[in-house]
């Protein structure tokens, strides 16, 4: 869920970050080095065993390129590589937290869980957009910015502590 809110709020933010720059083409290139990553991420991630503790991690570690933008504004260059890495590292988490979810899901329930994550998923979509263009307006790009990283942050600490007191 907290992704679902966090990837559109900074899909929005990417055309205002290109207009600032003085070129909307940017916007182009910025989200062909998110979608570009993700994909890298998702041939890798494959490949990996899902674990609680490297899913919570890669979420955390997300808000390293994240916040890193915030100090990056103005330089094209480091911004589509800072947005490379946030997409490349969500690739990660949603590949090995929706295996993991097939994994640990009883077969006559998985059909419920997976419904129930997507219809959630795609409510917070629109509503993230919505919020983040207002936000953008209102606020600035590095609230915005501060504020996905902390939902991404807490989701990744929740996932690490709700395993830790599972087992």
């Amino acid at each position: 869920m907290c992704y679902s809110l966090v990837s559109p709020a900074l899909i929005i933010l990417l055309p205002k970050l290109a207009d600032k720059l003085g070129s909307a083409g940017l916007y182009s290139t910025f989200y062909l080095c998110f979608v570009g990553d993700f994909i890298l991420g998702a041939l890798i991630s494959g490949k990996l065993t899902p674990k609680a503790k490297t899913i919570s991690y890669t979420w955390m570690l997300s808000t390293i390129p994240l916040l890193r933008i915030i100090f990056f504004l103005s330089n094209w260059l480091a911004l589509s590589v800072l947005i490379a890495l946030f997409g490349f590292l969500t690739s990660f988490q949603n590949i090995l937290s929706e295996s993991m979810i097939q994994i640990t899901t009883e077969d006559a329930y998985l059909g419920r869980v997976l419904t129930t994550i997507r219809t959630s998923t795609s409510i917070g979509g629109p509503i993230s957009s919505v919020v983040a263009g207002i936000m953008l307006d209102h606020s600035g790009d590095q609230i915005l910015i501060i504020l996905c990283a902390i939902f991404v942050l807490i989701g990744g600490i929740n996932m690490l502590f709700a395993k830790e007191a599972a087992n």
